[in-house]
């Protein structure tokens, strides 16, 4: 089902055809959690709310300041997790805020999370009068940035100026013959070499010392925040000099072109408003073609970014190339390429046949036809800027590259070559003759390849072109027996000396694949007669009365020298359906929020009323729905777990004279609630489904309450948390911490757990800063994934806390934040899976040294193959028990490098490199630097690994070796040992779940007291390294290396591991 590109709302509902948040699992009963291994992030929302989030659907809250009373509701599915706080629930409806901005998933994607932001980074549209600064004033909107402290959003949702509040998304670069794939050689042949036309590059950074660019470069401006316009990674260059390489063996498209250099990424990514500010100045610099090989996510609506392209392409004639994306997918066209005026590109092998990354359409959110063209796009070799860190190097001097990114300049070049050749024509009618002439491939459709692979002898030549340049028929709702036939119009043109005549055939496939039944679209003439420098137009009519199977058809119009892409969607049976909200006393409850998730479709839809009832048409199909409504001061917490939508299911009524009340009290009658969550978890068909709601008190006022059929219990997993804070013990802090599980939605519920149905946790705490604020959270994951939330404590540093908790029938899991004064995130710490039996006590420990490389007990992939690329997160600050650690750093660098050669540089922990096919050796090294003023241990972590391997087919991916040491000394509570004395340091070897490691037989372990300046050997004896101690006060430093039986090694180093203490 596609919906309007436009903002508002559709029948009384936002409904976001998405896949959103959770992690997919084959059953509930007995299920075991899902894997843990991913390292802590806390991410900060526009609200100033903070969520922690681990490895698992477990995770915790801190409230902003004065939101205690705020209700949150969160989505678990496929992956992915959204946290949306009530009020934002109803801003996010109403179209006024960025779902994105609530994507706790994106938003750690982006890089927004704490430790790598102090702030959301917003691009605002509208006439805002809110105090926020405005950081850059972009075309239809302005960049701002809200504080983490929350004090920014009310004003913005209370503002009638702000239209709408977006995420200032994070987009991404999109990752010889080539010209002779494309026909440059007879376009130069003919005089055009893009002389006298300006190409802007809004990329990474332009390097205009290259010899292949000398010359070229004829303006630059740095929109980032890097010092410098300088090119740091590469990426920049290979697009400028495809665009426009004077090199003979490797020519640009447009060798004579100049380049307009705008800087709007930096390693980590592109803002959208960095991207927006580089499109104005590359426009007001004259530039013909704006090349953008970037992209990140699209929404259904016409986000900020799109908006700038359409409205710089019609105010000013320029044309923008922008690259399609390496999603690989149907439906994954990036934006600003899903704009309108794009011309937006697809990448295709040396042998035209599509590359396994091009994303593909339709558009999301219409159907419409996108990408609109295609050019090659692999291992293309071009101009190595001097400080690239990316690619495969070809000589000293120029590297290969794959990516629509790559595809983008050579189309970007072929417009530059048209614009010298037609210097009155705008960047339509460019647009129109590239893709009218353009060389399909028969065995691709038009959501693959739009017209075709760009074709310059066609386009030289040609002399007709069609405007528009494709066709979309808006959706036609079903039933479809009583549609009105729709007919667009489309208009040849004819630039030539001679008029031109041709038959016109609409060439469509249904969904099946199949051609479309006849009279679906029909053509009218049916032969077309464009006199030379005239035009004629033809009626181009969809009747989706006639039969076929239901859902999207594409094609083209197919005439003599032009095609024209057409796409048109008979809507899949669907409804439109009211859900009526009834209060306790029977009225319609004009307070409520209820989630409304597909089983078997891709619907996510908060829907609300204003007059107690909400619309919305959706699919028919399974569902899910929770519900809240509100009734005075009292909350009833509804769910139906199984909402079937069907022609005789279109009206649901959530009553809330249903729900029954909540009572949970702890064994410590003054203990204070703190959180309380219900969770509601489906599978249908091995997709789970978690919906949650969360609230910052106790169960006080609350309901709960089932809603439609019944379900079996293998298919629905309840559980309901809460947690209590009581009053110190000899300054201990003391909390409760309860969840039970249940496999129906229960008519009320009431638990008052003693002490005999408890176990107790007691967690210490290494000493940190006394300025810092020390946070801790437990949760439990019960076996079911039904999950739940925690709250954010503060304990004291280098105190200990103790907890009571329920054990029956859940795994537990525990954390540890660190946060400056400022509440940034300095070091997150996780432990999972804990397992603890009732009436025991038990005693876990945080942040104890060494911190170092570990693996043990995790199942996530620190190491992986995935066809051609390799990813590395190898964690680096685990903690002495295994607790998996994040933690703040000045710098960090992770590099691989193939038979010697540099492969690629990232400047962060984690990292992902492309690599060309052959079996080889690599070495991936990792390097972390952290603040000695925050951190007065681990000051500096490095490793190196080397393994070989080969690229995987298309669609397979394993783990690699990969071998750890971690240093397991008893030291003192500060992390110190005696001076003078002989320290054993007992070695454990942890290797990567689920790769083929081989045994490691022996570990070297080399020690220094001098900051790494200096090293040397110790003994190693049954499985500890035996380290002598000067007599002098200082640090002792811990170098591990070793080889395991396939040959692969290992060596990682820990600068002041612990202290000597004198």
């Amino acid at each position: 089902m596609f919906r309007p590109r436009k903002r508002g709302k559709a029948l009384g509902a936002v409904v976001l055809a998405v896949g959103l948040v959770a992690a997919p699992v084959t059953g509930v009963a007995g299920a075991e959690p899902a894997p843990a291994g991913v390292p802590p992030r806390t991410v900060t929302l526009i609200t100033g709310d903070r969520v922690v989030v681990t490895g698992t659907a477990v995770g915790a809250f801190q409230p902003g300041p004065g939101r205690e009373a705020t209700t949150f509701h969160t989505v678990h599915r496929d992956g992915r997790l959204h946290v949306v706080p009530e009020d934002a629930a109803k801003g996010i409806a109403a179209g006024k805020l960025d779902p994105r901005l609530f994507d706790v998933t994106g938003l750690i994607e982006a890089g927004y999370d704490d430790a790598r932001s102090d702030h959301v980074p917003l691009i605002i549209t509208g006439t805002p009068t809110t105090g926020l600064q405005a950081t850059r004033a972009l075309p239809g909107a302005v960049a701002a940035q809200a504080p983490k402290t929350g004090a920014a959003f009310q004003d913005l949702l209370a503002d009638p100026g702000v239209t709408k509040v977006w995420l200032d998304g994070m987009l991404r670069p999109t990752l010889d013959r080539s010209t002779t794939q494309i026909g440059a050689p007879t376009a130069w042949r003919t005089g055009l070499t893009g002389k006298g036309i300006r190409v802007a590059v809004l990329d990474g950074g332009v390097d205009g010392d290259h010899p292949d660019l000398a010359g070229r470069e004829i303006a630059e401006r740095n929109f980032t925040d890097d010092p410098d316009s300088a090119d740091l990674d590469g990426h920049g260059t290979h697009v400028a000099a495809t665009i426009a390489s004077g090199n003979r063996t490797y020519r640009g498209v447009a060798p004579d072109a100049r380049i307009l250099d705008g800087k709007v990424c930096v390693n980590g990514g592109c803002p959208q408003s960095w991207v927006m500010a580089g499109m104005q100045w590359a426009v007001d610099e004259g530039a013909d073609v704006v090349n953008l090989s970037l992209g990140g996510y699209d929404s259904p609506d016409i986000d900020p970014l799109e908006e700038a392209v359409n409205l710089l392409s019609e105010k000013t004639g320029a044309l923008f190339v922008v690259a399609a994306g390496n999603g690989g997918r149907s439906r994954s066209i990036d934006s600003p390429g899903s704009a309108d005026a794009a011309l937006t590109v697809g990448a295709v092998r040396h042998d035209d046949d599509l590359a396994h990354f091009s994303s593909r359409g339709p558009r999301n959110g219409d159907g419409a036809v996108k990408p609109d063209i295609t050019a090659p796009g692999l291992n293309i070799v071009a101009a190595r800027a001097a400080k690239a860190i990316i690619g495969t190097p070809v000589g000293r001097r120029h590297l290969s590259l794959s990516g629509t990114s790559m595809a983008t300049p050579h189309v970007a070049g072929a417009a530059a070559l048209l614009a010298q050749q037609h210097p009155d024509w705008t960047g339509t009618q460019l647009k129109s003759a590239l893709m009218a002439s353009a060389k399909p491939n028969p065995g691709l459709g038009v959501f693959d390849q739009g017209t075709g692979r760009v074709d310059l002898p066609r386009a030289i030549t040609a002399t007709v072109g069609a405007a528009p340049v494709s066709v979309t028929f808006e959706e036609q709702l079903w039933p479809h027996h009583d549609d009105t036939p729709v007919t667009k119009t489309v208009s040849y043109r004819n630039s030539g000396k001679d008029s031109v005549t041709f038959d016109l055939v609409a060439e469509l496939r249904g969904p099946d694949g199949r051609a479309a039944p006849e009279g679906l679209v029909i053509v009218t003439p049916a032969r077309v007669t464009v006199p030379a420098g005239g035009t004629t137009a033809v009626a181009v009519t969809a009747d989706t009365r006639v039969g076929g199977l239901d859902g999207v058809y594409s094609g083209a119009l197919v005439g003599g020298p032009t095609r024209t892409p057409v796409s048109l969607a008979r809507e899949v049976e669907s409804y439109d359906i009211a859900v009526e909200h009834v209060d306790a006393e029977g009225n319609p409850a004009l307070d409520h929020t209820t989630a409304l998730v597909g089983m078997n479709n891709d619907v996510y839809t908060n829907v609300y009323g204003g007059n107690g009832t909400a619309t919305a048409r959706v699919p028919k199909g399974e569902y899910m729905a929770r519900s809240v409504v509100r009734t005075g001061a009292e909350v009833a917490v509804l769910a139906r777990p199984s909402m079937t939508v069907d022609a005789d299911h279109t009206r649901f009524t959530f009553h809330a004279a249903v729900a029954k009340p909540i009572r949970v009290t702890a064994p410590d009658p003054a203990a204070l609630a703190v959180i309380s969550d219900i969770n509601v978890a489906r599978v249908f068909n091995g997709r789970r489904v978690v919906l949650n709601t969360a609230f910052f008190a106790g169960f006080d006022g609350m309901s709960i309450g089932h809603v439609g059929p019944t379900l079996p219990e293998d298919q629905l997993g309840v559980s309901i948390g809460a947690q209590f804070q009581a009053a110190p013990v000899d300054g201990t802090p003391v909390h409760y911490r309860f969840r039970w599980v249940e496999h129906a939605v229960p008519d009320g519920f009431t638990r008052a757990p003693t002490m005999d149905e408890l176990a107790e946790v007691r967690t210490s705490f290494a000493p940190g800063p006394a300025d810092r604020r020390h946070l801790h959270s437990g949760n439990a994951s019960p076996l079911d994934g039904s999950g739940g939330w925690s709250v954010l404590l503060p304990v004291p540093a280098g105190g200990t806390v103790v907890d009571r908790i329920t054990p029956d029938q859940l795994t537990w899991g525990w954390s540890y934040t660190r946060q400056s004064p400022e509440y940034r995130t300095e070091a997150d710490y996780s432990s999972f899976n804990r397992k603890y039996a009732l009436g025991g006590d038990y005693a876990e420990r945080f942040l104890f040294p060494v911190l170092g490389p570990g693996l043990s007990g995790y199942s996530a992939t620190y190491l992986g193959l995935y066809e051609d690329r390799i990813t590395a997160q190898v964690p680096l600050v685990n903690d002495r028990a295994g607790n998996l650690g994040r933690a703040s750093h000045e710098t960090a660098r992770t590099s691989l490098h193939r038979d010697g050669r540099l492969v690629g540089l990232a400047r962060d922990q984690v990292a992902e490199f492309t690599v060309p096919a052959g079996e080889a050796h690599y070495r991936l090294e990792h390097d972390v630097v952290r603040d000695p003023k925050a951190n007065e241990l681990t000051t500096r972590i490095s490793g190196a690994w080397t393994f070989r391997t080969d690229v995987l087919p298309d669609g397979h991916g394993r783990r690699l070796p990969l071998s750890v040491v971690r240093f397991t000394p008893e030291l003192d509570a500060a992390g110190g040992t005696p001076a003078g004395r002989l320290l054993r340091v007992p070695l454990t070897v942890e290797q990567q779940d689920g790769a083929d490691n081989g045994e490691v037989r022996e570990v070297r372990v080399d020690v220094s007291f001098d900051d790494g300046k200096s090293w040397r050997r110790v003994p190693v004896v049954e499985g500890a390294a035996l380290v002598r101690h000067p007599h002098a006060a200082g640090y002792t430093s811990l170098r591990a290396s070793g080889s395991d039986s396939d040959g692969n090694t290992f060596e990682h180093t820990v600068i002041r591991a612990y202290k000597i203490t004198g």
